[in-house]
């Protein structure tokens, strides 16, 4: 930042004339003080609710001693095409943080389907102060709960996976007395590509809302395009009947598909319910749970 201080001194100098009349104003803001730029931190965060449509929040924390404001705030990572950006522009007070939501571009991936890039990413955050000075600051985001890889391997695992194979949830589900427990039957069918790679799929994950009978945590599958795929019924009875997080819910419809493509085994990513089939579940898991109709 001295070098753009001095910039902006050399440019201000220019201004004024031979003869010694007033300097011309620089058209060129002055920057805004180091030591005020040297509190602004930023993070990568992930809320539930933005998390299938691939927004994430670029965390602005002014630890400094003055009041800011944020113009505009650029993401740029290897792994994604594009940079991801808002100009949607909020008051950034002392001591204070602010999330900013940008939604990421398409993965970029290798053809084994999870290249991570070796360039780290980097954020750009305008920022204006009410003096009218300018300054952008860029800097390597911390990522606490390592987000973008996570969301590197979910991509990169979805992208190999469909070269070979289409994966499907029903939208309409059948239910059965099991031991005197309702449950609800999901059906996933898996249909390969032709010309594509073999893919395997090993494991279905429970969700927060939705989990096999007897409390396991999974679904063991066994579904292989090389025998010409098929479909199965994940059995599923509620997981949790407490109102405030079936209403809240962000994630429960979600399920986390474990598979191998070509042999390689791929991280885990997430096969979203239809909105028919997620009404459906909904209706299920309310019935599971004794809750009236009007309730």
């Amino acid at each position: 930042m001295a070098a753009v201080a001095a910039v902006a001194a050399v440019l201000a100098l220019a201004g004024c004339t031979a003869g010694g009349s007033s300097p011309t104003p620089s058209a060129t803001p002055s920057p805004i003080p180091t030591a005020v730029l040297a509190g602004i931190i930023v993070e990568v965060r992930q809320g539930r609710s933005t998390w299938a449509q691939r927004v994430v929040q670029v965390r602005v924390v002014n630890a400094g001693p003055a009041d800011l404001s944020v113009a505009a705030v650029r993401l740029t990572t290897p792994d994604v095409e594009g940079v991801a950006a808002t100009d949607r522009g909020r008051v950034l007070r002392a001591g204070v943080d602010r999330d900013f939501s940008v939604a990421l571009g398409e993965p970029v991936c290798d053809d084994g389907g999870d290249d991570v890039g070796d360039e780290a990413p980097q954020v750009e955050v305008d920022l204006t102060d009410d003096r009218g000075r300018r300054s952008t600051v860029v800097a390597e985001p911390a990522d606490p709960q390592g987000h973008l890889p996570r969301i590197h391997g979910e991509d990169c695992a979805e992208v190999a996976v469909a070269s070979g194979a289409t994966l499907t949830l029903a939208d309409t589900i059948t239910t059965a007395d099991l031991g005197g427990t309702l449950a609800a039957e999901v059906q996933l069918e898996v249909v390969p590509v032709a010309g594509g790679p073999r893919v395997e799929v090993t494991q279905v994950d429970r969700t927060v809302l939705l989990a096999p009978p007897g409390g396991a945590v999974s679904w063991p599958v066994a579904l292989d395009t090389a025998d010409g795929g098929g479909a199965v019924a994940l059995p599923a009875v509620a997981g949790r009947c407490d109102l405030h997080a079936v209403a809240d819910d962000k994630r429960g419809t979600f399920f986390g598909v474990h598979t191998r493509v070509d042999g390689v085994e791929q991280p885990v990513f997430y096969l979203a319910s239809s909105e028919a089939l997620r009404s459906a579940l909904f209706t299920f898991i309310r019935t599971a749970c004794g809750v009236p109709a009007d309730g």
